[in-house]
């Protein structure tokens, strides 16, 4: 990215960046990015699939511990002590939460490339490092490759990959980006080192933006240039963790924070002056609507007053006239009827 206008920045260009990977004389080619926290049960699962790795270059494997409490903070140093020269070892002195954390493992990737294996996942398949990046060395039109995953809940493990579920095997492009479209889980990541490439300055700009890397990546990457998304071969394991953030964050009605982050995305684009607008009305009126009737359900239980107070500041926020949300809920009401009937 450069600077522009005000305080405004600049995307950077497909043609920077390769310019860039190509002066570059790191002693790592890829950086693989890994956030834990107590994770203790299945930390090593993510470092021992990164670690099998067949590959013809050194890769280096960031680590950034939120200020685990469990006993992950041993294992990880016992990695360090293992393979000190394969591992950059991260003890946050406090919790910082996900953005924060993952801000400071990127300061550490001093690799014209970066993947992604969260604690709590793993990579089953050996040669997708050497995979991605020999595809990517080649064709230059290319940001990203993208790869899919299967689920696994407790020891049950899905047979159908996330991609395949809804069918995105093909390329992730503007369109896709700017209507939010899903781009994959995050350990199928594998991209161009856009955070190594850009300013300092856009460096801070862009990780002050809060929205966490999982969605921000694809949608920015997708608007430089298109991500590969054909490979059909399953690369990793998405574990559903039950206690982990990620699954909390799920049983609670999170209306409120995915619209939010919703709108974030629009202000990102703005900042980074990408005269395209995000894509994503559909998708606001899906959340505004689910906020109603989420608060609905609720209304004699516990959690009633939190979640009217949800919908409430959505129906407020201004993002719609409030007649076009009370008639899409009376559209949906409507078809609930003729449903039941």
């Amino acid at each position: 990215m450069t600077q522009g206008k005000g305080d405004e920045i600049e995307m950077i260009s497909l043609d920077e960046i390769l310019v860039k990977q190509k002066a570059d004389t790191s002693k790592y080619k890829v950086a693989v990015c890994v956030t834990s926290y107590n994770q203790q049960d299945v930390i090593e699962d993510a470092l021992n699939g990164i670690l099998k790795q067949k590959t013809t270059f050194p890769f280096l494997i960031v680590v950034g511990d939120d200020y685990s409490t469990d006993g992950t903070r041993d294992i990880l140093k016992r990695y360090k002590e293992q393979y000190p020269d394969t591992i950059e070892l991260i003890l946050q002195p406090h919790n910082l939460g996900l953005f924060k954390n993952r801000k400071e493992i990127f300061k550490l990737c001093d690799a014209p490339y970066i993947a992604f294996c969260d604690g709590d996942d793993y990579w089953t398949d050996e040669t997708c490092l050497q995979k991605k990046y020999d595809f990517l060395e080649k064709h230059v039109e290319y940001i990203g490759y993208q790869t899919a995953c299967f689920d696994r809940q407790g020891n049950e493990i899905t047979d159908v990959s996330d991609l395949d579920k809804l069918n995105c095997f093909f390329d992730f492009r503007k369109e896709n980006a700017l209507k939010n479209d899903y781009p994959g889980q995050v350990g199928g990541f594998f991209f161009r080192n856009i955070y190594k490439y850009m300013s300092n300055e856009n460096f801070e700009a862009y990780t002050e933006i809060p929205v966490d890397d999982s969605g921000k990546l694809p949608i920015i990457s997708g608007i430089i240039a298109p991500i590969f998304r054909q490979d059909k071969n399953v690369t990793f394991i998405y574990r559903v963790c039950n206690d982990s953030m990620s699954r909390q964050e799920e049983k609670r009605n999170t209306c409120k924070q995915i619209f939010v982050s919703h709108l974030l995305y629009q202000s990102m684009i703005d900042q980074l002056n990408i005269k395209e607008k995000m894509q994503i009305d559909d998708q606001l009126i899906i959340i505004a609507t689910n906020a109603f009737f989420t608060a609905l359900k609720s209304s004699f239980r516990k959690s009633g007053k939190e979640n009217w107070n949800q919908f409430i500041y959505i129906y407020n926020y201004g993002y719609f006239d409030k007649r076009k949300i009370r008639r899409e809920i009376l559209r949906l009401f409507l078809e609930k009827i003729r449903n039941r009937g």
